[in-house]
C-alpha cells in the first residue's frame, strides 16, 4: 500500500444523499503516548473483526490524529511517490474550547479533595540537628569573586538555609564581633486569596552579607566565623574565608 494523500480536502460527487465525500487519501496520521512499534498495535486491535472494548483501549492511547495533505506534486508510482524527505505539520484549526461562564471555574475542570487525619508536625529535637547542618555559607571561601554580586563595586556572600527565627553574629577569627543580623522572618498573607492553595507566602530562606562590618566599613581577607542561634533548634558556628579584591574606579 502506497502512502500517497492528495492536495485536496473534499471532492463534490453527486451521490444520493452526500453532497461531497471528504477524500486526501483518507490516509490516517495517529500520534500515540505509546513506544513506536510501526503501529502494530494499533493495526491489531483496530481490526474490524475484534471486539469494540479492544478498539476503545486503542484509541484511549491515541493523543492526536489527522489526515495529510501535500503541498505539491507526487512523483510516479515506479519513482517512488515522494520526492524528498517528507515532513509532517500537525495543525488545529479549532483549538480546545470551553463556554464562558459556564460553573464555578468558568468552564475549566475542577477538583475538590479533603485531607483527614494529616496535619504539619512541629519540628522536634530530633530533627533540629538536620536543619542547622543544612546552613551554609555560599561561596567559600570567597575568592575576590561571588555570582550574586552585580558589579565591580558590590561584594556579597549569602547565608542560606537558615530557619525564620535566628541570630547570625559574625566574628573575626580572634573572637572581636563584626556584625550581627536578627532574623524573624513571617510569610505575608494571600488576603487577595490570588492563590488559593497557599495562605502565606514562603519565607525568604538567606541573607545577604556585603562584607562590610556594622559600621559599613569593608572587611580585611581572612578567616571569619559565622555563628547561628536558632533558639529552639540550637546553635552551630561556621568557619568562612574571604579574598578581597582590588578596587575598580572604571565606571565612575
Amino acid at each position: 500500500m502506497m502512502w500517497n494523500p492528495i492536495d485536496s480536502a473534499v471532492f463534490n460527487v453527486p451521490l444520493p444523499g452526500a453532497a461531497v465525500i471528504h477524500l486526501q487519501g483518507h490516509h490516517y496520521i495517529y500520534v500515540t503516548r505509546t513506544p513506536y512499534d510501526q503501529c502494530a498495535d494499533l493495526r491489531t486491535r483496530l481490526d474490524p473483526a475484534v471486539l469494540f472494548t479492544r478498539k476503545y483501549n486503542a484509541l484511549s492511547q491515541v493523543t492526536w490524529a489527522g489526515i495529510p495533505m501535500t503541498n505539491g506534486d507526487l512523483r510516479s508510482y515506479a519513482e517512488g511517490l515522494i520526492p524528498d524527505e517528507t515532513t509532517i505539520k500537525l495543525r488545529v484549526s479549532n483549538p480546545y474550547q470551553v463556554k464562558v461562564g459556564t460553573g464555578s471555574n468558568n468552564g475549566h475542570p475542577e477538583y475538590q479533595f479533603k485531607i483527614e487525619g494529616k496535619a504539619s508536625e512541629d519540628l522536634i529535637e530530633a530533627r533540629a540537628a538536620s536543619v542547622l547542618d543544612a546552613i551554609n555559607v555560599v561561596p567559600n571561601p570567597y575568592l575576590a569573586y561571588s555570582a550574586y554580586e552585580t558589579s565591580q563595586f558590590t561584594n556579597i556572600v549569602k547565608i542560606t538555609n537558615l530557619p525564620p527565627r535566628a541570630v547570625v553574629t559574625i566574628y573575626s577569627l580572634d573572637g572581636k564581633f563584626i556584625r550581627q543580623y536578627k532574623r524573624d522572618e513571617q510569610g505575608i498573607a494571600q488576603l487577595d486569596r490570588s492563590n488559593p492553595g497557599i495562605a502565606r507566602t514562603q519565607v525568604t530562606p538567606d541573607l545577604e552579607w556585603n562584607l562590610k562590618n556594622d559600621k559599613g566599613i569593608p572587611i580585611a581577607g581572612g578567616v571569619y566565623l559565622i555563628h547561628i542561634n536558632g533558639y529552639e533548634l540550637g546553635e552551630r558556628t561556621i568557619k568562612w574565608f574571604g579574598v578581597n579584591r582590588k578596587f575598580d574606579p572604571s565606571g565612575l
